[in-house]
This record gives C-alpha cells, sequence and structure tokens, in this order.
C-alpha cells in the first residue's frame, strides 16, 4: 500500500457513521506508520485486528451455533492472534516517540484486563479499518477497469 489518506480514521468514522472507540491510539499508530512508510504493517495489523474481532464474535455467541462444537480451538486461535496484535503494535510503536511509546505500551501491551479490553476495542476499530480499506481498494479496482 503506497498512499493513504492524512484523514483516514475520519473517513472509516464517516463511512460506518459510528466513531471509533480508540481513534486517538489509532491515529498515533497510524502516524508512525505513514511517516515510516510503513503502511503495509498498518494494513497487517487492520487484518489481524479483523480475524481478532471476528473470532470473538464466534465465541461470543457460540452457545446459539451448535456447528461450534468445540471452543478450544477458537480461543487458541483467538489468544495466538492477540500476541500477533501485540508484537505488531510493538513493532510499529518502535519507531514512535517516547511519549506516544509508552502510551501504547501502557494502553495495549501491559498483561492486565484493561489492557485485553483496550486490545477488543482496537480490534472493533482495526476491523472497520480493514472493511474501508478493503472498500477503497475495490474503488480504485473499478476506476481502473
Amino acid at each position: 500500500m503506497e498512499k493513504l489518506p492524512e484523514d483516514l480514521l475520519d473517513r472509516v468514522e464517516n463511512y460506518f457513521d459510528k466513531p471509533l472507540i480508540k481513534k486517538q491510539d489509532l491515529q498515533i499508530v497510524f502516524e508512525v506508520c505513514n511517516a515510516n512508510n510503513k503502511l503495509n504493517e498498518f494494513e497487517r495489523l487492520s487484518f489481524t485486528g479483523k480475524y481478532v474481532n471476528g473470532l470473538l464474535r464466534v465465541l461470543k455467541s457460540s452457545t446459539n451455533i451448535p456447528e461450534v462444537e468445540n471452543t478450544d480451538n477458537l480461543k487458541k486461535d483467538l489468544s495466538e492472534n492477540m500476541e500477533k496484535i501485540i508484537s505488531q503494535l510493538t513493532e510499529i510503536i518502535s519507531n514512535a516517540d517516547k511519549k506516544n511509546k509508552i502510551s501504547i505500551e501502557e494502553n495495549y501491551l501491559k498483561l492486565s484486563q484493561i489492557s485485553l479490553q483496550n486490545l477488543q476495542s482496537l480490534a472493533e476499530d482495526l476491523d472497520k479499518i480493514k472493511i474501508y480499506l478493503n472498500h477503497i481498494k475495490r474503488d480504485d479496482l473499478n476506476k481502473t477497469s
């Protein structure tokens, strides 16, 4: 991915007509990726967030879905992908200034209940971002064909 609009998060909110839960932190992550030409990492993070959010939805409703017989595999997959979000965030913020780096570490990278809740909220927002990125890619493809 070569270029994303500076107001990407505002566009995502407008697209869904709903505010992002962790917009301020996502803005930090987006700006760090943009400044360091690492938009592919931002897109990978949004993909992982979308995947995690999907797993969370399935787990929450697994009692109502007869096809979901064994949630242990889902939980394992969720755990692995939460760790993946943490490692992706760690990699991205390694290029952030000290204040922003500490903020992201405090909110998402500590092993606490609050960090886990923050990661779940972040995954919800990343899900929306990924859907929006797919939308603009389809629009770009339609314009060139």
